[in-house]
């Protein structure tokens, strides 16, 4: 039996200490506004007098500024600190987003679009090593696997009460005279806990900058191969998720579902897939993070080919939740997998590296999800992503099914040095 399982699942949250407490509070407030606006914002555009080939160009604008910057904003931020970088850039994505829910000129749209991908970049580049750098790897792997949990669960609220309140606002005379005003409303009611995801960052500790010299370069990069392989397998997820996970509330709205309906649903899939985020952690200390990801993701694929078969909504109702579950259960694990796997003075750019690939595809893939669409296809996209899900899982076991045994030999090593190197300052 392994040190980590010893000390058992309820012992390593025990170790969670202030800052990845805040870390999990700014995930779940944060993750609650999002969800709260994104299970209407869609239906709002279309309501609006968006088309859905629009809608899809405007969703890939925020993928394409992101993708834009991601190496960029890596590289410079693994030369500053990272919580002040995080601070700033969740300030901006507050101004963009408020932006967005204020206007509705398509210039404007795009603009708060561009401006969200940009601060968007600069936040994931940030976050994983940051918080990588305030834990161990006694409890890190279940730091975000336990984050995501209640992440999720906030989503769950959300989504529920994004659904909810468009039909409340209406039956209160004179608040919300169309359906219009009310997805507006809701909209700008979400903005409040977004302000407060942002001030929860201003008590965390802040880092200092990694030992990278200031001038840009690349020459702290060590796990280049590493890190490529990770950005390949995270780019034909991308392309997938891009053409079909943003449009599942359009998806369920053609079932004839309304918002409070699909907002029950979102917060259904949410339900479960917090319980998987929660299980995910101990999953991987029994079978090792690889074997977890690829099983997780291997056994979602049917389930989404049932997505694109199913002839009655409550099975595709089933198959959404079987499918997002499993599919993403495992993603703070990978994610975990990929920064054990780097060192510190790297960590940013290779996040930098992989948004970038998985955000330019998600734009694209975003496009094409609303092309299909917009010809009134609302099944067929499923049939293509089951075909790039059945490649980015092989491709992840084929490059990965070594490296977490060396990941995990080289951190024993690392640990017993620092024991080694205590023990005699103590001695002297």
């Amino acid at each position: 039996m392994t040190e980590n399982e010893e000390i058992g699942y309820i012992g390593k949250v025990r170790l969670f200490n202030a800052d990845a407490k805040l870390f999990i509070a700014f995930n779940a407030t944060r993750a609650f506004s999002w969800s709260m606006g994104g299970v209407i914002f869609n239906l709002y555009m279309i309501e609006a007098g968006f088309e859905a080939d629009f809608l899809g160009v405007f969703l890939a604008v925020a993928m394409f500024a992101t993708a834009g910057v991601s190496i960029v904003a890596g590289l410079f931020t693994d030369r500053r600190s990272r919580k002040n970088i995080i601070l700033v850039s969740t300030v901006v994505s507050f101004f963009a987003i408020s932006l967005q829910y204020a206007v509705l000129d398509a210039s404007w749209l795009l603009f708060s679009q561009a401006l969200l991908g940009f601060s968007s970049a600069f936040v994931m580049v940030a976050w994983s090593p940051y918080v990588t750098g305030l834990s161990t790897s006694k409890e890190r792997a279940h730091l975000f696997g336990f984050s995501s949990g209640i992440a999720l669960l906030a989503v769950l609220a959300g989504s529920v009460l994004g659904g909810y309140l468009p039909h409340l606002l209406m039956d209160l005379q004179g608040v919300a005279p169309t359906l219009f005003w009310a997805y507006r409303k809701t909209l700008w009611l979400s903005l409040l806990p977004l302000a407060v995801s942002t001030l929860i960052v201003v008590p965390m500790t802040r880092d200092r900058p990694a030992g990278v010299t200031r001038s840009f370069g690349v020459g702290h990069i060590k796990n280049s191969r590493f890190i490529v392989k990770y950005a390949a397998t995270i780019t034909v997820v991308g392309m997938g998720a891009g053409i079909i996970v943003m449009y599942f509330n359009l998806f369920f709205s053609w079932w004839g579902a309304d918002s409070t309906l699909i907002g029950m649903v979102f917060g259904l899939n949410i339900l479960v897939l917090s319980a998987g985020n929660f299980l995910a952690p101990a999953m991987a200390d029994h079978i090792g993070k690889v074997k977890t990801v690829v099983i997780t993701e291997a056994l979602s694929i049917p389930f989404l080919l049932m997505l694109y078969w199913s002839p009655f909504f409550s099975l595709a109702v089933l198959a959404y939740i079987a499918r997002s579950t499993l599919m993403n259960m495992a993603g703070p694990i990978s994610n975990t997998l990929f920064m054990e796997g780097l060192t510190k003075e790297e960590r940013s750019t290779a996040m930098g590296v992989v948004g970038t690939g998985d955000q330019f595809v998600r734009g694209v893939g975003a496009i094409i999800g609303g092309w299909f669409l917009a010809a009134g296809l609302y099944k067929e996209p499923y049939l293509l992503v089951s075909g790039l899900y059945v490649l980015a899982v092989v491709m992840f076991y084929y490059f990965f099914k070594n490296e977490e045994q060396e990941i995990e030999t080289i951190a024993k090593v690392k640990v017993t040095l620092a024991e080694e190197i205590e023990a005699t300052s103590d001695i002297i």
